[in-house]
């Protein structure tokens, strides 16, 4: 049977004048969104694989060198400033520049060189000391926020300057709130409420198991005398066993209804038992809707997905595009890197330069 096939047996069917219960109904809406989602994740790693491809061979040379040039901008501008041929004022500028782009080139592209250049026109300040003052102040925005939003009190010396120390704060601090809860008398209806949970836990549990089960007993190649035949259950077990500890309720109902020729009707399916598996399946959707969101680049919606996916066509476009883009500005920074050696160009340059000593740290990530 092939997958297609497959896929669209897994229904349920309604029989006659009989309608489908409400729960065959969301068995069947489960089992639509599932094989959506799966087929979405292949169509987008598929493309991912490509990007990736084209990225590492059309791309990254072009942005490492435009960053070579961006440092060798830098470079050039750090020598002017001590050329006694530019005034105070002029000098101030340079130094701004220099500060800038020495801050952008350093924090988005690790490039440490540019450390030294940095320090002397941060005022004797390393990159460290300031990064450390800037996570600082950043975690003390982020705790006033914190705070009134879910009303979680900050001992002085939490370390929460970045995201993901946040993150974990806060799951320490709902983790002894709720071992604080734990701790007290709980009623009568909260126990019961509690068992209730871990009973359907334990049935689904047994339901995911009880398939597995079956599979097991009839294509477990070690039953198996005849060696091609035991080398095709091999292969069969494989996948079982790999579904079940993935805990895909889906794909071992695929393999079910594949592999033992069973309509989905024949699976005799009562409502108390689609219960579980709809449960199962919700909580498979969920974590494929997860899946793919990381995939296509997160919460940022950064990610090469977003800037370069596409059909063919699409994204031959955008790569083009881009290509053209870093090629541009190559091409710029080439012309500015021979008018550079000339003072009297760089006074010319400064001349509408505005001081950003004042940056906005949203800027930093901009190639």
């Amino acid at each position: 049977m092939s997958l297609t096939r497959m896929n669209q047996s897994l229904a349920l069917t309604q029989k006659l004048d009989k309608e489908l219960s409400k729960p065959q109904k969301q068995f069947n809406n489960y089992v639509k969104k599932i094989q959506q989602l799966k087929a979405e994740r292949t169509y987008v790693a598929s493309q991912l694989e490509i990007i990736q491809v084209r990225v590492s061979g059309d791309l990254i040379p072009l942005e490492r060198k435009l960053i070579d040039q961006r440092v060798a901008f830098v470079k050039i501008l750090d020598n002017h400033h001590s050329d006694k041929f530019f005034k105070k004022k002029e000098k101030e500028k340079i130094a701004d520049l220099v500060h800038t782009q020495c801050l952008k080139l350093i924090t988005e592209y690790g490039r440490e060189d540019l450390k030294e250049i940095f320090e002397r026109h941060n005022d004797g300040q390393s990159f460290e000391e300031m990064n450390h003052q800037i996570n600082q102040a950043t975690a003390d925005v982020m705790k006033n926020v914190v705070s009134s939003m879910f009303g979680v009190n900050f001992e002085e010396d939490a370390d929460v300057d970045t995201p993901e120390k946040m993150r974990a704060y806060m799951a320490q601090k709902e983790a002894a709130q709720e071992a604080k809860k734990a701790s007290g008398k709980k009623t009568a209806k909260q126990l019961e409420k509690e068992e209730k949970a871990r009973q359907e836990a334990k049935n689904v549990s047994k339901t995911a198991r009880a398939i597995y089960t079956d599979l097991v007993k009839e294509f477990h190649p070690d039953r198996e005398q005849d060696e091609t035949q035991k080398e095709h259950k091999t292969a069969i077990m494989h996948q079982v066993t790999e579904a079940y500890e993935q805990n895909d309720l889906f794909k071992l109902l695929q393999l079910k209804l594949e592999l033992q020729a069973t309509a989905p009707d024949a699976l005799n399916l009562a409502d108390e038992q689609l219960k579980y598996y709809n449960k199962i399946l919700k909580e498979q959707a969920a974590e494929l809707e997860e899946e793919l969101f990381e995939m296509k680049g997160g919460m940022g919606f950064n990610g090469h997905y977003h800037r370069l996916g596409g059909d063919e066509k699409t994204m031959a476009r955008k790569f083009t595009t881009e290509i053209n883009r870093l090629k541009k500005n190559i091409k710029a920074y080439e012309n500015d890197l021979k008018l550079l050696a000339d003072s009297q160009y760089v006074r010319l340059f400064l001349k509408d330069y505005k001081i950003e000593r004042e940056l906005n740290f949203s800027d930093l990530f901009e190639i």
